[in-house]
């Protein structure tokens, strides 16, 4: 982690003054006095600001600063007529050792050569011996026992027992269950992204209304028979609804988003010449695809980071496979650094930072300039691992600059090749082609040049972004991670980071990504399912366990419930790593059925809620958001666009520049939007979605006025307004109180009440609409539903 140097420098500095005005100025020949506190305020500054630098890799002239922490040396470019760079790497042809940028030798003092070509004979390497404190996560995963609270009639589940044995020790009584209709909005939302329709509201809030009151004459044998019968009622019926959202198409798509915030998804590649990701989509589907049928955890694992390497049945299973490689393809990069090497390792970090962190919580992309500085993992370990992405081809449809093609920045040729299936078309790009169809920057570029502007990529179904093994060569350490001062060489695989297991050996013939891919996956991993557990609980409950989602490391925090965290762990492992097994235990636990309301004796005695007496309050994000409006409106269309949907070439020239050619107005779902790095409408902004060059779990939750006045003015939300007005006063058989009940279903997922209707026939009654309106009634119903929309109800699940 970096000191905060700038409020250092500040506090430092006044500090100093205040010292230095309160004392004479020193008198003699002018040395300085050791014991001087300005003195000693700047060399601390000074010691930060070196640091700071080695952590970054830099020397004392860096100019620029490039990703992932890493300062590249200033020096002229490369002269791409040296044998040394060669301007094409071919896959399956080894890297030669590059020269210095520029062709020239090295300097003094730095180590270059070919990397070696075989792990058979490696350079001796002394054995890692760094001391550490055991980390908790580090700890072999097992079952903890089941807890017995007093309380035997509230728990459900485990999951109740675990929680509600700690609450009980707080002397906290756990809040009652939410009503009906809160808890259908709730459990909807949190599964589908969508609302419920007022039908499937309507139905679910008949069959789990409570009990009538029981008739005197009944026996009290009888009414106690009779109230058991109608509670199961109950629980069928609540079951019923989460079975039904679990099936749902629906539920890919909200659960894919989680994890598409976790890998920086994003359809351009960013920096500085942001070409578009023609077929980034690929793998938005693959990841909906496979939360639908449930994939499991281990098969999850193992297609996104070996995908390539695993036997398929048919095409169309290869064809999965191919494409969750995507994963290791979407990273941000400098297209256009000053050395090739420099590319190739700023896309390793990448992969080392995505892989590590999305699946192990780890963050080992940390230790590419040095050891770790908190967790037990050195620079060797970095290396070992760096290896088996650098005998990884990436093909994500771009390139760096010196080895660019006919393509450009936009390439099709660089990319996955899918089997077709049989009777689909075969793929449509032939390199050299002079057809209309738009594939590549030169493509593009063509039309562009005869005038045309409205130019889209023609889809090609035969390709994707991913991965495949080139030359299998281990990754010398580069000193201070700069990419031409080499030292030692760690055979690919080979980590020694305490505590956890090691990697099955690699062949010398393989990369190493399928045993990379089977160590993560692997049950004797104690970080893996951990983490994925945590994550789906935080989407649940509004906050992780492990508040940290991305740091299981020692700078994380802590499980505020250890047992239940690892309880969760083994049984999901225990079930086949199955996710939609692990929502549905959570959801129909006591614990998530809770009311939200704070003013009851768990809110008093549990103000932040760490114990989970009761449900979290919690803001919907900016897609289902978003698709609610669209919803109401009733112009939603749940079909997956199957269009390559970006346009552009990058760069930064207007209409050359990668855009999305669907605006925030166009009827998808929020997910099958295009995401721009550095091109988002910045709505995305306000309603804090992550920065897609980021790995972000946990997406920040603001509340501030400028999403109040988005509900109040965006063109975008009054139009769905009017088209949800239009609807209610298209309803047959409603006069305006059934209407007011009908907008509310929609709006807010329940039915006023006797003073909300009365308010809300004084405030249409009250409106007069300017001369502009040409309906006042369509006028007073719109502000009806705007004013809806823009309460805090609509943003947020009770």
């Amino acid at each position: 982690m970096r000191p905060a140097l700038g409020i250092t420098i500040v506090c430092v500095g006044a500090l100093a003054l205040r010292a230095f005005a309160a004392e004479p100025p020193p008198k003699g020949n002018g040395a300085l006095d050791p014991n001087d506190p300005l003195l000693k305020a700047l060399e601390q500054v000074q010691q930060e600001v070196d640091a700071l630098r080695r952590e970054s890799g830099a020397g004392m002239g860096s100019p620029k600063s490039y990703g992932g922490g890493m300062v590249a040396p200033s020096m002229p470019a490369p002269n791409m007529s040296s044998p040394g760079m060669p301007r094409t790497v071919t896959k399956g042809t080894p890297r030669a050792a590059p020269l210095f940028p520029g062709g020239g030798p090295a300097p003094q003092g730095r180590e270059i050569g070919p990397a070696p070509r075989s792990i058979a004979t490696p350079r001796a390497l002394p054995p890692a011996t760094r001391e550490t404190t055991p980390i908790w996560s580090f700890q072999p995963l097992k079952a903890p026992a089941v807890p017995q609270p007093t309380d035997t009639a509230w728990p459900r589940d485990d999951v109740d027992r675990f929680l509600l044995t700690r609450l009980e020790t707080a002397k906290i009584t756990p809040n009652p269950e939410a009503d009906a209709a809160a808890l259908c909005r709730r459990v909807t939302f949190d599964l589908t992204g969508l609302p419920p329709t007022e039908e499937e509201l309507a139905t679910f809030v008949r069959s789990f209304s409570p009990s009538p009151s029981p008739s005197l004459s009944v026996s009290q044998s009888a009414t106690r028979d009779e109230e058991t019968r109608r509670l199961g009622e109950r629980e069928k019926a609540y079951e019923a609804l989460v079975d039904r959202l679990l099936a749902s198409p629906r539920f890919g798509e909200r659960w894919a988003r989680h994890w598409l915030d976790v890998v920086r998804y994003a359809d351009s590649v960013g920096r500085s010449w942001n070409a578009p990701f023609t077929y980034a989509w690929r793998y938005r589907d693959y990841v909906i695809d496979a939360y639908n049928a449930d994939t499991s955890l281990e098969q999850f694992i193992l297609q996104q980071l070996a995908g390539d390497q695993l036997p398929a049945s048919d095409p169309a299973a290869r064809r999965t496979n191919l494409t969750a490689t995507g994963l290791l393809a979407l990273g941000t990069a400098e297209l256009r650094p000053e050395s090739h090497e420099q590319f190739l390792m700023d896309r390793v970090d990448d992969q080392i930072d995505v892989t590590t962190r999305g699946f192990l919580g780890l963050t080992i992309s940390c230790a590419r300039c040095h050891d770790h500085k908190y967790d037990p993992v050195t620079t060797r370990d970095y290396y070992a691992l760096a290896g088996i992405f650098y005998s990884t081809y990436t093909l994500t449809g771009q390139g760096w600059q010196g080895d660019s093609g006919p393509g450009g920045y936009v390439d099709a040729s660089r990319l996955v090749r899918l089997p077709a299936l049989s009777g689909s078309a075969a793929s449509l790009y032939t390199p050299g082609s002079e057809g209309e169809d738009v594939h590549t920057m030169g493509d593009y570029q063509r039309l562009w040049s005869g005038g045309l502007r409205n130019i889209r990529y023609a889809t090609d179904p035969n390709v994707a972004m991913g991965v495949t093994d080139d030359a299998p060569q281990d990754c010398p350490i580069r000193e201070k991670g700069e990419p031409y001062a080499r030292g030692e060489v760690p055979p690919r695989g080979d980590l020694r980071i305490p505590s956890l297991p090691r990697l099955p050996p690699i062949p010398p013939n393989s990369a190493g990504r399928l045993q990379l891919a089977q160590w993560i996956a692997s049950k004797q991993n104690p970080l893996t399912a951990r983490v994925y557990v945590n994550r789906v609980w935080r989407h649940l409950f509004g906050r992780g366990l492990v508040r940290t989602v991305d740091d299981f490391g020692s700078t994380g925090e802590e499980p505020t419930h250890p047992e239940l965290l690892d309880h969760l762990a083994a049984t999901f492992t225990a079930d086949g790593g199955s996710t939609k097994r692990l929502i549905r235990r959570l959801v129909l636990s006591s614990a998530y059925r809770t009311s939200s309301a704070g003013d009851t004796p768990s809110g008093e005695n549990d103000p932040a809620n760490e114990l989970h007496g009761r449900a979290s309050l919690r803001r919907l994000e900016w897609e289902p958001l978003r698709d609610a409006l669209l919803s109401a409106a009733g112009t939603l269309e749940l079909e997956r666009p199957q269009i390559v949907p970006v346009s552009g070439i990058g760069g930064k020239a207007g209409q050359s520049a990668a855009r999305s050619i669907f605006g925030l107005d166009a009827p998808y779902r929020t997910i099958y939007l295009p995401v721009i790095r550095g091109g988002l409408d910045e709505t995305y902004g306000t309603f804090d979605f992550p920065d897609p060059a980021q790995i972000k779990g946990d997406r920040e939750t603001t509340t501030v006025a400028p999403q109040a006045l988005y509900f109040l003015n965006d063109e975008f939300v009054v139009d769905c307004c009017q088209a949800a007005a239009a609807r209610l006063l298209e309803a047959p058989g409603l006069d305006d109180v059934g209407r007011v009940r009908l907008a509310y279903l929609r709006l807010l997922g329940r039915t006023p009440s006797a003073d909300e209707i009365a308010a809300v026939r004084d405030f249409a009654s009250s409106l007069q609409p300017d001369a502009a309106a040409r309906d006042a009634t369509t006028y007073r119903w719109t502000a009806l539903v705007q004013a809806l929309v823009a309460s805090a109800e609509f943003r947020y699940l009770r």
